[in-house]
């Protein structure tokens, strides 16, 4: 071993090996320094200077969220018989809407649509409207003096769609132990129930 490379050992030594002492890679150092400077830069900007706090940034976030959710709404507003008719010939939409509807409408409505404490859905009577835009508009606003709650904070747009077109394949069903019939018919005829209690 010539003088140089003796100059270069550490004092200590572990189990008769010798270690040099080399200096770190010039990029290593210069990548340390980089990332103290970096770090000096993002704490001035970003916690004392005027850089968005991490409670703006989560504000921003939610303002974007509440403008995408009034375009969604604004879009589904164009909802129609035949755009309703069309998800009800859709059979990926009539299964996630069936699992939403068992999901969240089935405690009232029961899993058929034969209703429990909420109104039957399979018969040909209704309480607020009979066509697929009506269906839509109460599953929309829910019928609160009834303690339907409204769903259109619930459910996105797409999903309000096609659970009200689901709603309107339970139509003449007639499953199991369905509730009597409650409301007017097409031709505004009341139910029988309605007609023998009147």
């Amino acid at each position: 071993m010539d003088r140089t490379d003796r100059d270069r050992l550490l004092d200590h030594e572990y189990d008769g090996i010798e270690e040099y002492d080399n200096p770190l890679p010039g990029w290593w150092v210069w990548l340390f320094w980089a990332t103290i400077v970096f770090s000096g830069v993002y704490v001035a900007f970003y916690h004392i200077g005027p850089g968005p706090s991490v409670i703006g940034q989560y504000e921003e976030d939610v303002r974007l969220a509440a403008e995408r959710a009034a375009k969604q709404t604004a879009t589904a507003g164009a909802i129609s018989e035949d755009v309703l008719a069309v998800l009800q010939r859709n059979p990926g939409a009539m299964t996630r809407a069936k699992q939403i509807f068992v999901a969240r409408c089935a405690a009232c409505h029961g899993d058929r649509g034969q209703g429990i404490i909420g109104p039957n859905l399979t018969d040909d009577y209704w309480l607020h409207g009979r066509t697929l835009t009506d269906i839509h508009r109460t599953i929309r606003e829910g019928v609160p003096e009834k303690g339907m709650v409204p769903w259109k904070d619930q459910l996105q747009p797409a999903e309000l769609s096609a659970v009200a077109a689901f709603v309107g394949t339970l139509r003449g069903t007639n499953p199991p132990n369905a509730r009597p019939p409650q409301g007017v018919d097409g031709a505004g005829k009341p139910a029988p129930e309605a007609k023998a209690g009147s």
